[in-house]
């Protein structure tokens, strides 16, 4: 008995062809979804980063008689970590990478939460080289009474101050914090304040584009430049920064604040944080929310220099600006020019 072979079922071409458009249909249809899916995730994991590294410095605010966050220049008056900057000038310690450097000696925190989950810059990773004991950095030739590890890279531009010691060629922290000089130095601390924004995903530069108005700020045009060597020139457009959580034209991030809370935020000017600006001339538009990127005067809104670098002890402005940065100079003259890190 012979097997009728056109009785035979299978798949005919026109078929094949079909099932493939579907499938490929399906996972054009689903990516989208995972990449959404996966980039909420990466959000989510770094909110609560974000509220680790501000839990600690609660935590170290609470051991701490005066309830202030880490200041470098206070807890080293012996210069047994840092050489000593001079007479009016200790402030000079007070650089993220020693803020930073401390909560980790101290346990407070671990190099692993320093590093965004959703981190783009490729010299931004983990810290491998941490000296807890016997840091080799240390200034005191008694290397045991180091408070921290002063050769802690924080941020890529570090490298030029701490030589070959710990050489990674990379820095160690994902964030922007609020900088502990001036008026502003009241919110380094405990303050249990709602309002005050002390930590975030790092941000661009932004330029002003109208005086008086209630969004007198944009991005920095900067589309034809990328970060330097240096990481020492202001970016917008082309900022790293925007790739964390949002896009090329929109900052998006998380924002963490003195009541220990952290919300997400899909502008840097976010409603918790208003202020009034005293000497706006239309009185409606005088309370604004304020741009926590830009160093903003407390009376006209106006931005300082566009750099932002020059800080006066006297008349630096008390609104949220979280930067990262590895120098601290001039604390002895007209006030603080901070080089701060832009990528």
């Amino acid at each position: 008995m012979f097997m009728n072979r056109s009785n035979r079922k299978g798949f005919t071409l026109i078929e094949l062809l079909v099932v493939i458009a579907i499938i490929a249909l399906l996972i054009g249809i689903l990516l989208p979804a995972l990449g959404k899916a996966r980039a909420s995730a990466r959000q989510l994991k770094d909110s609560t980063q974000v509220r680790g590294i501000m839990q600690a410095m609660v935590t170290f605010a609470a051991s701490d008689s005066r309830d202030e966050y880490p200041l470098p220049s206070k807890l080293d008056r012996a210069h047994t970590t840092v050489e000593d900057p001079g007479t009016g000038r200790q402030e000079e310690k007070d650089i993220t990478r020693h803020i930073i450097s401390i909560l980790i000696d101290g346990g407070f925190i671990s190099p692993e939460i320093c590093i965004s989950p959703s981190e783009v810059n490729g010299d931004i990773e983990q810290y491998e080289s941490y000296q807890y004991d016997e840091p080799e950095a240390a200034f005191s030739t008694e290397k045991t009474r180091a408070l921290w590890d002063p050769g802690f890279r924080a941020l890529p531009s570090d490298e030029r101050i701490t030589g070959e010691i710990g050489a990674d060629g990379v820095g160690g922290f994902s964030y922007g914090h609020s900088l502990p000089f001036g008026k502003r130095k009241t919110r380094w601390g405990q303050t249990f304040s709602s309002t005050e924004a002390v930590l975030a995903n790092r941000g661009p530069a932004f330029e002003p584009i109208q005086a008086n108005s209630s969004d007198p700020y944009e991005l920095l045009d900067t589309d034809d430049q990328s970060p330097g060597g240096n990481y020492d020139r202001p970016l917008g457009t082309s900022s790293n920064t925007l790739l964390i959580h949002g896009t090329r034209q929109r900052w998006e991030g998380n924002i963490g604040y003195n009541d220990n809370h952290v919300s997400f935020s899909n502008e840097p000017d976010p409603e918790s944080v208003a202020l009034t600006f005293e000497n706006i001339q239309n009185p409606n538009a005088r309370t604004q929310t304020a741009n926590v990127f830009v160093n903003e005067a407390d009376l006209t809104r106006e931005s300082a220099e566009l750099n932002d670098q020059a800080l006066n002890t006297q008349t630096d402005n008390i609104n949220a600006y979280l930067r990262s940065f590895s120098e601290v100079s001039d604390g002895q003259t007209s006030g603080y020019t901070i080089e701060f890190f832009w990528d």
